[in-house]
């Protein structure tokens, strides 16, 4: 009987041990394999929600053009959008959302206004097909590149199907009231250049929406993606993570609207059926599949559908890691070892592991 109690206080001191121990040491990783998303809103107006990759920087956002100060309204009645995500200071790696650019179109005016001059806050350039429009934009963003070269230059058919339902609606309006439709392009292209001493590759994508009835044209849904040569394939996996992960705030679209009822209820039809469209994009074929992995910035890179353990919406993601984590928030963590508990290294307990939606045909 006397022997019992020292075993006992020996029991408690090393329950008391083991409770005082980091999460860490219980799991035996120091530090995971994969990566880390954090859900990101867009700084200016909260307008859309990004997965941005730890440790990157966010630069830019919303943006609005006082037509004051530009001598018109042309760039001025829709918010603009031009926001960075990048790997450090000098965008070793980086992705970049660029703003729609309203151009007048040459001759507006009689052939008053020239080429190169403004006309309504908008400068005036002839309408080009969307791969020539890709090539000035790689001299605008890369002025200091040398050596470059062209590896792909395609259309993007399944892009421009979308841009062309997104404005259905609207182009029903206008032919109801006399006006021509606007006609949309969209391309997509790769590019290798020298820039200090380092060899990078882009892929820049961009639609194209012509106004006839205005004289206008614009560029839109202008993406950019670069990395290092060498690097550039174990990249691919994190843009396509990034572009897939946008989300739209319809609050601010509504608020877009400037309170204009007639014109608030345009815009949440407009939106409405774009996710409806999204939806019928994730519900059909493989050739249709394959189709929008065109507008996937021309790489090629599977995806799959999981089902989110805190909402059980489906969710489009990257299939380069075996397993994919969430976060009531929608921080995401990637991994290929079984094993790995983000949870433990990170000192979260709100990370549940997203298992691939069961098929239909199952």
């Amino acid at each position: 009987m006397k022997d019992r109690y020292p075993i006992k206080i020996v029991v408690i001191l090393f329950l008391i041990l083991v409770l005082q121990m980091s999460p860490m040491s219980w799991g035996g990783n120091e530090k995971g394999s994969g990566l880390v998303f954090h859900r990101t809103n867009e700084p200016g107006e909260q307008a859309f929600s990004i997965l941005v990759p730890q440790g990157w920087r966010v630069e830019g956002g919303i943006f609005r053009v006082n037509p004051l100060q530009v001598g018109g309204p042309l760039n001025s009645v829709e918010a603009k959008c031009d926001m960075t995500l990048k790997s450090d200071s000098k965008g070793t790696v980086c992705f970049r959302i660029l703003p729609d650019i309203v151009y007048a179109h040459a001759g507006i005016g009689a052939g008053f206004y020239p080429v190169g001059s403004s006309y309504q806050g908008a400068q005036v350039q002839p309408l080009v097909a969307a791969p020539t429009l890709l090539e000035a934009m790689l001299a605008q963003l890369r002025p200091n590149a040398r050596a470059k070269k062209t590896l792909k230059v395609t259309a993007l058919p399944g892009e421009k199907q979308s841009m062309e339902r997104g404005l259905a609606y609207l182009n029903q309006l206008m032919s109801q009231i006399g006006l021509q439709s606007y006609q949309c392009d969209a391309a997509g292209a790769v590019y290798e250049y020298l820039e200090g001493d380092v060899q990078y590759r882009e892929i820049l994508m961009t639609g194209l929406v012509n106004m006839p009835a205005a004289l206008t044209w614009k560029n839109t849904r202008t993406l950019a993606f670069r990395a290092p040569a060498k690097d550039f394939e174990s990249w691919k996996p994190v843009m396509d993570i990034i572009r897939f992960s946008v989300r739209f705030n319809p609050a601010w679209f509504l608020k877009e609207a400037g309170g204009q009822q007639e014109r608030a209820k345009i815009i949440q039809k407009v939106y409405d059926e774009i996710r409806r469209i999204d939806q019928e994009i994730v519900q059909k074929t493989t050739i249709n599949r394959e189709e929008i992995m065109n507008d996937n910035f021309l790489v090629l890179t599977e995806q799959e559908e999981y089902v989110n353990p805190h909402s059980g919406e489906v969710e489009v993601d990257t299939d380069a890691y075996k397993y994919r984590w969430v976060t009531p928030g929608g921080d995401i963590y990637y991994t290929n070892r079984e094993e790995e508990n983000p949870n433990i290294f990170l000192q979260r307990t709100d990370y549940k592991r997203t298992p691939i939606r069961k098929r239909r045909n199952e």
